[in-house]
């Protein structure tokens, strides 16, 4: 049994997220499907990221064991033919068994993006923000949860056991033309825990609350109403080994 791995890049908007769930069309479920035509035979995959309902990668790593012969690159322009318009997939190829898309991962890097005015242009890969924003401001408060954190009060609330501390390892903003693109960097992620911390940055930046609100929600001192950023905007942008640059 032989392990290969590749790099893809997926349009999130027609998907219920990453993983395979019952009732509903997940990218996890379009690929393993295309992979099932090409290879002739059922083969699990792996992601790196599960994404939410709704949002983009370009980024995503997978991995999958095959027995039986297979050109990664063949395979690769096979299922391309197979995925597109939505999905995309680059440089397959094989890998040490013991790699591992998920566990191997040092850090992710997510990308957010605000539209600064109303524009036709990457409309369903941006947030179209209607008030006028401090973008100053937006970078000291998403800075402020730079660190060791537990995360959950900026997730769902969950019941399984598992830890919620996070360690967010940097922060980045830059305004490109009409667009203000947001990146964040953490060894994990909980879920919707990059939008829901996205949106109290946008209320602090349009004056919605007082600075400081990033902090307070992880004291959890903080109850009352807040934005959550849509999916459309975010997109997994980079996942990062130590022996494999994608």
């Amino acid at each position: 049994m032989a392990r290969f791995r590749f790099a893809m890049e997926y349009f999130g908007a027609p998907f219920a997220g990453w993983q395979t769930q019952e009732n509903a069309h997940s990218v996890q479920d379009e690929l393993e499907r295309a992979m099932a035509v090409v290879l002739h035979q059922p083969v699990r995959v792996t992601g790196a990221g599960r994404t939410d309902t709704g949002v983009h990668a370009i980024g995503q790593v997978v991995h999958f064991d095959f027995d039986g012969e297979l050109e990664p690159r063949r395979l690769g322009h096979s299922l391309n033919a197979l995925l597109r318009p939505h999905i995309q997939v680059r440089r397959a190829e094989a890998c040490s068994p013991e790699f591992h898309a998920r566990y191997d991962a040092l850090s992710r890097r997510y990308l957010y993006r605000i539209a600064l005015r109303p524009t036709v242009f990457l409309r369903d890969w941006s947030w179209q923000a209607i008030y006028r924003l401090d973008l100053e401001k937006f970078r000291i408060e998403l800075e402020s949860a730079v660190g060791q954190h537990n995360f959950s009060p900026f997730s769902i609330p969950r019941n399984d056991g598992k830890s919620t501390v996070c360690n967010l390892i940097r922060t980045e903003t830059l305004q490109d033309g009409d667009f203000f693109l947001i990146r964040v960097e953490a060894d994990r992620f909980l879920h919707k825990m990059v939008r829901s911390l996205v949106g109290a940055c946008f209320d602090v930046a349009r004056g919605a609350h007082s600075p400081g609100l990033v902090k307070a929600i992880l004291k959890d001192d903080f109850q009352e109403p807040r934005t959550w950023a849509p999916a459309q905007g975010l997109c997994l942008e980079k996942v990062t080994y130590a022996d494999y640059d994608v």
